[in-house]
């Protein structure tokens, strides 16, 4: 794990936050919620929970970005992916970023 897990962790604390209590429904809030977390990335997290990371990124960046007619990108991939995902889509992602702090908790609690 490279950085400081307590700020990676903090961003994903922030995103469970508006997950649970932002407007909108599922999609807007993950697109809400990236914005948090975007900074962290896969090397932030415990090796036990790089995978899920990987899943959970993959899931919000499938549909890559939309770029105008100068090649200069209009809507970046999480936005246009929450747009073209279904609610259960968004439900199962939300899901894995729950688990994904949840099993960091208890990791922190153990290594610090």
């Amino acid at each position: 794990m490279t950085g400081s897990p307590g700020y990676a962790f903090e961003k994903l604390s922030v995103a469970m936050e508006t997950l649970a209590t932002g407007p909108g429904d599922v999609r807007s809030r993950l697109l809400d919620a990236y914005s948090t977390f975007h900074p962290v990335g896969e090397k932030d997290f415990p090796e036990h929970l790089r995978a899920d990371w990987r899943w959970v990124y993959a899931q919000l960046t499938r549909y890559g970005p939309i770029l105008d007619y100068k090649g200069n990108v209009d809507r970046g991939s999480v936005e246009n992916t929450m747009n073209r995902i279904q609610r259960s889509t968004g439900v199962k992602i939300a899901k894995k970023l729950v688990y994904l702090h949840e099993q960091w908790s208890v990791f922190l609690r153990v290594e610090l």
